[in-house]
């Protein structure tokens, strides 16, 4: 644990020093008094500092969709497992601060906001701890790292259709011919978080839960992604492969994705978009 001495700690370390020089030059034993009832109560909020930054449990929770490089939302949880709560608690995930006010044992949750540097897997985060109480004069520090086990996408950058090289060019007209095609509807299943226009109103009200619409049309609306369909560095590759398989699967498109030796299948829905985004985080 790490100590770091404040302005005010620097003015009552400062003072107590002329004041014990002042009663050794004096011999007054008021001077004695006082200089050590100051030293006794730096030791007293010492030893407080130090246990009020015992025994603390943090978590984090954080969204489904993290990108490298870009600021996401979370929400840091702590609690105390002690008799007596601790106060002015503060967290640090090197982007941002967190400051809890009073650390009971429940478990208190703050939003919070976070980055990551690099795609990729994530099982540990680093977090600092700290504190300034009672008396504001010493700062108490100390690192720590919770498990967090998260998948971080690479992060997305733009490009065009143009730029996109496709395995085949049925795939190409899919792409000029979405929202064109039949409206016959071809069959009827249980909703996987697609596209709200794609929900059959009028089944799910009979079923009692949400059901979605499989076209003709919709049903030659895929395409199959892999790394060799953009251009640029292995890294600039997958950066754009994540921002099209957003856009053409928030558009309702079957995406497949072929990388490495793996071949996923074209399919819709949120569920879906994850397993393609963990691929491009991991490979």
């Amino acid at each position: 644990m790490k100590v770091k001495v404040n302005k005010a700690g620097k003015l009552f370390i400062g003072i107590t020093i002329i004041m014990g020089i002042a009663a050794v030059n004096t011999g007054n034993n008021l001077l004695y008094l006082i200089v050590s009832y100051m030293l006794s109560g730096m030791l007293v909020a010492g030893i407080i500092s130090i246990y009020n930054l015992k025994r603390l449990k943090i978590t984090v929770r954080l969204p489904e969709e993290v990108y490298a490089e870009m600021p996401v939302i979370g929400k840091v949880g702590i609690k105390r497992e002690a008799p007596f709560p601790s106060f002015l608690i503060r967290i640090n995930n090197g982007f941002s601060e967190t400051v809890f006010t009073i650390v009971d044992r429940n478990f208190i949750f703050k939003e919070a906001e976070f980055i990551f540097p690099k795609r990729g897997y994530y099982k540990r985060l680093k977090l600092e701890i700290s504190s300034d109480f009672p008396l504001g004069m010493f700062t108490r520090r100390y690192e720590t790292e919770i498990d967090i086990n998260l998948v971080v996408f690479p992060k997305p950058v733009k490009v065009s259709e143009s730029e996109v090289i496709f395995n085949s060019s049925t795939a190409k007209e899919n792409l000029r011919g979405i929202g064109k095609g039949s409206e016959d509807i071809k069959e009827v299943k249980d909703y996987m978080n697609e596209p709200v226009k794609l929900i059959h109103w009028k089944v799910s009200a009979k079923y009692n839960e949400l059901k979605v619409k499989v076209t003709e049309g919709e049903e030659q609306n895929s395409v199959i992604l892999s790394i060799d369909s953009v251009k640029g560095s292995k890294e600039e590759k997958l950066s754009k492969l994540t921002y099209l398989v957003d856009k053409y699967i928030s558009k309702g498109f079957a995406v497949g994705l072929e990388i490495g030796k793996k071949k996923i299948e074209p399919s819709t829905g949120k569920k879906h978009k994850l397993r393609l985004l963990k691929e491009l985080a991991l490979y």
